[in-house]
C-alpha cells in the first residue's frame, strides 16, 4: 500500500494505490495528501479486521492518459521528439481510443485501429510509428501502475522496405556549396557538412561554443534546449570550418551583429530552418532529395568511407545506440573491400 503525489497541468493530485490479496489492484486519486492518508489509513483498519469495503477503483481514459503522457515527454523529450509525439497522438490515436478505458484496449482494437488508418491512407511505415507512441504511451502505463502490461508491445508492426538513405559525393558537395556561395545559409551548410550537427544543435549554437583558440565546437545544453540524448560532445574543427567561422565571425561584427547565436538572418537568431533558402540553392545546383538532414548523413558517410572506426562515428555523432551507427556499416564493408586495390602489383 503506498500514497504518492501526481502532477497534473490543472494541479495536483494525490494517489493511495493497494494490491488487494487476490492480486486485484486498488486505486484512488483524492485532491490533497491528507486526504489520501485517510483513505490508506481506513484500509489498513479493515485490513487488520478481514472487512474490506473498497470503494470502486478508478480507471483511466485513454484521454486523460494521453494528458499525463504529454507532460511527460515534454519533460523527459528534445522538445522536436515532443511535438512530433503530440502530433501523433493527438490527430490520430486520441480521436480513435480517447473515449476508452486504457485497461479494456485490447490487442485487437489495436490491430483494428492499423487497418483503419491503412484505409486512411497512412503508410505502413507511418503507422508504425503511431504504434511506436502507443507503445510507449502503455509502458508508462504500467509503469504508472494504471494496467498490469503492455498490450501493444506484442502487435506485429508492418514490413517496410528500407530506403537508401541519400548522401552526397564530393561533385555534389562542391555544386551545393558553390550555389550557397554568398548567401545566409553558406555557414550553416558547410557547418553541417564538416561537424554533422542535428537541425536543432545549429540553431542551438552560441559563440561561446565555438573556441576559436583550441579550434573546436562544444554540442551542448542551453537553458530552453537540450541536444537529443542529453550528452554533451566536443568536435575539432577543420581547417575550412576554422576558416569558414573566421570569416564568418568577422562579417557579423561588421555589420554590428551582437547576437549570441551563431546563425542569425537579418540580425536575428534563425530558429525554424533555412527550407526555402536551401531549396533555392539546391534548385540552381541541380541536386534533388537533399534535406538539412542529408548533411548529417554525408558528414558520417563520408567518415566511413574514410575509413574513421563505426565507434568513432558514434561518438561524433552523439549516437546514443551503437545500432543506430551500423546503419552506416555496408559503407565499412565497401571500404575494407577496397583495400586489396592498394597492393603495389594490383595493377600487373
Amino acid at each position: 500500500m503506498s500514497v504518492y503525489k501526481r502532477e497534473f497541468k490543472n494541479g495536483v493530485k494525490w494517489c493511495v494505490y493497494l494490491v488487494l490479496p487476490d492480486g486485484k489492484k486498488f486505486r484512488k486519486m483524492v485532491g490533497t495528501k491528507k486526504e489520501a492518508e485517510k483513505v490508506e489509513q481506513k484500509l489498513r483498519s479493515e485490513m487488520v479486521s478481514d472487512k474490506w469495503n473498497l470503494p470502486e477503483s478508478q480507471d483511466i481514459l485513454f484521454s486523460r492518459l494521453t494528458e499525463e503522457y504529454l507532460e511527460y515527454t515534454k519533460a523527459n523529450n528534445a522538445s522536436s521528439t515532443s511535438k512530433i509525439k503530440k502530433y501523433r497522438i493527438e490527430a490520430h490515436l486520441v480521436p480513435y481510443f480517447g473515449d476508452k478505458l486504457i485497461s479494456r484496449i485490447t490487442h485487437q482494437m489495436v490491430d483494428n485501429y492499423k487497418t483503419a488508418r491503412l484505409k486512411e491512407g497512412a503508410s505502413p511505415k507511418t503507422v508504425n510509428h503511431e504504434l511506436t507512441s502507443l507503445s510507449h504511451m502503455f509502458t508508462m502505463s504500467v509503469r504508472w501502475e494504471y494496467i498490469d502490461k503492455n498490450v501493444v508491445s506484442s502487435v506485429e508492426r508492418f514490413k517496410c522496405p528500407q530506403k537508401a538513405r541519400r548522401v552526397l559525393n564530393q561533385e555534389e558537395i562542391n555544386l551545393l556549396l558553390e550555389f550557397a556561395s554568398g548567401s545566409h545559409i553558406f555557414p550553416i551548410v558547410m557547418t553541417a557538412l564538416h561537424t554533422g550537427l542535428r537541425k536543432s544543435e545549429l540553431f542551438n549554437l552560441k559563440w561561446s561554443d565555438v573556441d576559436f583558440n583550441q579550434q573546436t565546437v562544444t554540442v551542448q545544453a542551453k537553458d530552453d534546449w537540450h541536444t537529443k540524448n542529453y550528452k554533451s560532445r566536443v568536435l575539432q574543427m577543420t581547417p575550412v570550418l576554422y576558416r569558414t567561422f573566421m570569416k564568418h565571425k568577422s562579417e557579423q561584427s561588421a555589420i554590428g551583429n551582437q547576437s549570441e547565436y551563431v546563425f542569425t538572418y537579418n540580425g536575428q537568431r534563425i530558429r525554424c530552418g533555412i527550407d526555402d533558402s536551401l531549396e533555392t540553392a539546391l534548385k540552381k545546383a541541380g541536386l534533388k532529395g537533399v534535406t538539412l538532414h542529408t548533411l548529417r548523413h554525408t558528414f558520417a558517410s563520408q567518415l566511413v568511407m574514410a575509413g574513421v572506426p563505426l565507434k568513432d562515428v558514434q561518438e561524433l555523432m552523439g549516437h546514443r545506440s551503437f545500432e543506430t551507427t551500423l546503419q552506416y556499416v555496408h559503407l565499412s564493408a565497401e571500404h575494407v573491400k577496397r583495400q586489396v586495390l592498394r597492393l603495389p602489383f594490383a595493377n600487373g
